[in-house]
């Protein structure tokens, strides 16, 4: 990681990928932009709408960064993408992101793209992404993560989110109360703010539909999204709202409708009807923790949970796990194949442990073999969480039957 839009701003000059016809929408937050995007993305398309998005990081193929109309790009157009990088950056170096995101500019300028969706891979201010002007820019929460790069605390953290913003455009803020951080900058530099609660908002209905509201006597009920979660109407709303910043962009309903349903996008509360079932969730800070276990607690009151744990070793491994006291039956804990991981010989002497007793594997599969081996009857439930690294494995097992 090197955070600095010189180098990346150089090549993308010589490769002319700075400037797009297509409306730009810019997604970055703590939790939530993954989710928003696919909302987004899929309610873009069903209204007729040429739709290219790029989301990080991918979980199963490098192909799911890049997307248009929901079609991961082949191998063959990214790796001439990288071809023709690798053919313009001379002695300029670049970070695999910046790789990344060139890539995905360089494919989405060859194809009719009438709407661009941007997710910030880390921060906003200084991201690769950030080098691209957005017509419009979401950020849908704020939460302590990647404090060595971005900050101590929130505020700080805000105002690395907020430097996606733009003067003149708007930005819609998919939380209640932002942050002042966000305020000051967006007062300083004459971003138009559309504020959760203030400019637009949702009241759930029922468990199958909600009201989308706001200050431009817009009123309008909506099926609920097709993704898991109770925060994926809230994200929905965000997303809603952002189109509707568009005034060239008009939405039919039922197409929309359709566009929540199906919704889709990886590991987040995604529900798999194995046996036993198996619930995989990228969660991996205090806040997206938090929500897993409303999740659970709202979908499954009455189950029995058995943990596939692995997380990162920058995270606040012990905030976490004592949010999660008394939650599992049995915890699997394992390495994950990643070099920032914390190593499971580390994560056992956690003295969570002392009482939540531990199984302990050298891989993400032979941990979930194991917690299986534990589900004893129908109402055992295994959740796969800790971070994308975690349940990158066990979806690829799903969806190949193994």
């Amino acid at each position: 990681m090197d955070f600095n839009l010189t180098r990346i701003k150089e090549v993308a000059d010589k490769l002319n990928v700075l400037k797009t016809k297509s409306l730009v929408f810019t997604v970055a937050g703590t939790n939530g932009k993954g989710s928003t995007v696919a909302i987004l993305e899929s309610i873009l398309i069903e209204n007729g709408f040429n739709v290219g998005s790029y989301t990080s990081p991918h979980l199963i193929n490098f192909n799911e960064r890049i997307k248009i109309n929901k079609i991961h790009a082949s191998t063959k157009e990214i790796c001439e993408a990288f071809e023709i990088i690798e053919e313009s950056r001379g002695d300029v170096t670049l970070t695999f992101f910046e790789f990344s995101t060139l890539a995905a500019f360089i494919v989405f300028s060859k194809k009719k793209l009438d709407i661009v969706i941007l997710e910030v891979g880390l921060g906003g201010r200084l991201d690769a992404v950030n080098i691209i002007d957005p017509d419009v820019s979401i950020i849908t929460n704020i939460g302590l993560d990647h404090t060595s790069i971005l900050g101590d605390n929130l505020e700080k953290i805000a105002y690395e989110k907020s430097g996606i913003m733009r003067q003149g455009k708007n930005t819609v803020i998919g939380y209640k109360n932002p942050h002042n951080s966000i305020m000051q900058n967006a007062n300083e530099i004459g971003s138009i703010l559309s504020i959760m609660d203030e400019d637009f908002s949702f009241e759930v209905n029922s468990k199958n539909d909600w009201t989308f509201s706001n200050l431009d006597n817009i009123k309008i009920k909506y099926k609920n999204p097709g993704l898991n979660g109770v925060i994926q109407i809230n994200n929905a709303a965000t997303a809603i709202q952002a189109i509707h910043c568009c005034k060239k962009i008009s939405l039919d309903k039922e197409k929309t409708n359709i566009g929540l349903s199906k919704a889709q996008i990886l590991g987040r509360f995604q529900v798999e009807n194995t046996s036993p079932l198996t619930i995989l969730d990228i969660a991996h800070n205090e806040q997206s923790i938090e929500m897993l276990i409303e999740n659970l607690e709202n979908y499954y009151p009455e189950n029995n949970f058995h943990a596939v744990f692995a997380i990162l070793k920058d995270k606040d491994v012990n905030k976490i796990l004592n949010m999660l006291r008394g939650r599992f039956k049995s915890w699997h804990i394992s390495n994950s194949d990643n070099e920032r991981a914390l190593h499971v010989n580390k994560l056992k002497k956690n003295d969570f442990f002392i009482l939540e007793k531990p199984n302990v594997y050298d891989s993400i599969e032979n941990a979930y073999y194991g917690a299986k081996k534990s589900t004893v009857n129908k109402n055992d439930i295994i959740v796969v969480f800790g971070s994308s690294y975690t349940i990158s494995p066990i979806i690829n097992k799903i969806i190949n039957n193994e």
